[in-house]
């Protein structure tokens, strides 16, 4: 359902997608309200991440549209959608593990033929996530495994997104580094930068989205407040209904 009382950062309409012959996605509509976080939660197989890599440009979308703060995204390429304002860190630890923290950082600002402006931003960045302001100079391979999660999404930082897309940023990481993280992605949002988030860990989801889309078997089952989630739908029922049909 659409929201008719904000801005919407981000709209999908009848997006249908999928790899190869095979459709995962069947008429997603969602919008991504602007000023806090969208959750985006269902079952395994449910075609989150298909949906996230669709809007990002990482997969073609078959049909349908995206639209990004009001101009149409459908099928941008990945680094294109850099300079419209969105940015995606993808499933797992993506960093380059030879160089090191800064040098990981700098490169994602390769847009910004500035340096004081690149300068700025690093700085702004190790105020963000400190604990890589003391890492900077450290191969990014030999960072834990939530310091380099960190850094995945401090390097997506140094583009400047209005839009962030997250996808399952707690997969391998200990509760308490989970903890820290979606404070970090809490903090974001306070700070003007709208995010999606596709996440497994459905509780730590609904406890910091503002809005939120359930995914079942590639369409969308729920879109709203979570408040309005917890009152009107059986997520049990549903995750077993997905689970079921895989």
């Amino acid at each position: 359902m659409a929201n008719t009382q904000q801005r919407n950062i981000l709209e999908v309409h009848n997006l249908i997608s999928g790899y190869g012959r095979i459709e995962t996605l069947h008429g997603i509509n969602m919008d991504v309200p602007t000023g806090g976080i969208t959750a985006i939660i269902g079952p395994n197989g449910s075609g989150k991440s298909s949906l996230l890599k669709s809007v990002s440009g990482l997969i073609k979308t078959w049909s349908g549209n995206v639209a990004l703060d009001g101009k149409d995204i459908t099928n941008f390429a990945a680094h294109k959608l850099v300079n419209e304002g969105m940015t995606m860190v993808p499933q797992g630890r993506v960093v380059f593990p030879q160089l090191s923290v800064e040098e990981n950082l700098r490169i994602n600002a390769f847009t910004v033929r500035s340096r004081e402006i690149v300068q700025e931003r690093l700085e702004q960045v190790y105020e963000f996530l400190p604990i890589l302001s003391e890492r900077r100079k450290q191969f990014a391979g030999n960072l834990s495994g939530g310091e380099q999660v960190m850094l995945s999404i401090a390097k997506v930082l140094m583009q400047k997104p209005k839009l962030l897309l997250l996808d399952e940023p707690s997969l391998g990481l200990s509760p308490k580094i989970v903890d820290f993280v979606y404070d970090r992605i809490q903090l974001l949002a306070k700070n003007g930068v709208d995010v999606l988030v596709v996440e497994q860990n459905t509780k730590k989801a609904l406890s910091i989205a503002d809005h939120v889309v359930v995914l079942v078997l590639g369409t969308v089952r729920f879109e709203g407040a979570p408040k309005t989630l917890e009152k009107e739908v059986d997520l049990g029922r549903l995750f077993l209904e997905g689970r079921i049909a895989e």
